[in-house]
């Protein structure tokens, strides 16, 4: 394929994944609802992101990586930021215990991990035992 051609492929491919990036859906899921083939979309992703690699390699920026970058050349690239939003973590972050051993005695309830000591055990064994 000569450098023209390659050139006009890999800009509708980097049109293409931008579009698919900027949905939110997962890749294979977008290419279905889009009538795009899978097969090529990540054989060009595969061949554009190498692309990047190569260019990031002898680029005045190193670093920045992208499906686009191997279209611009180096000398007009910029940096840009974007915010990414992380999934709100809940309220409560306790962490919860999941006891190894119960031990139901009455109305008492001892819920105890395999990380107890051996003197606590010797402890709660004598009051057990009292009772």
């Amino acid at each position: 394929m000569d450098k023209i051609t390659h050139q006009v492929r890999a800009e509708h491919w980097t049109k293409i994944m931008n579009e698919c990036i900027n949905s939110g859906m997962p890749k294979t899921a977008w290419c279905r609802a889009n009538g795009v083939s899978e097969k090529q979309f990540f054989y060009w992703q595969r061949i554009l992101r190498r692309e990047a690699f190569e260019n990031s390699q002898n680029a005045s920026l190193p670093g920045i990586v992208g499906p686009d970058l191997a279209l611009v050349p180096a000398t007009q690239r910029t940096v840009s930021f974007t915010e990414i939003k992380l999934p709100s973590s809940p309220q409560n972050t306790a962490p919860v215990f999941h006891p190894d051993l119960v031990i139901r005695k009455g109305d008492i309830v001892l819920e105890i991990s395999n990380s107890v000591s051996d003197a606590l055990l010797s402890r709660i064994g004598g009051i057990l035992d009292a009772e």
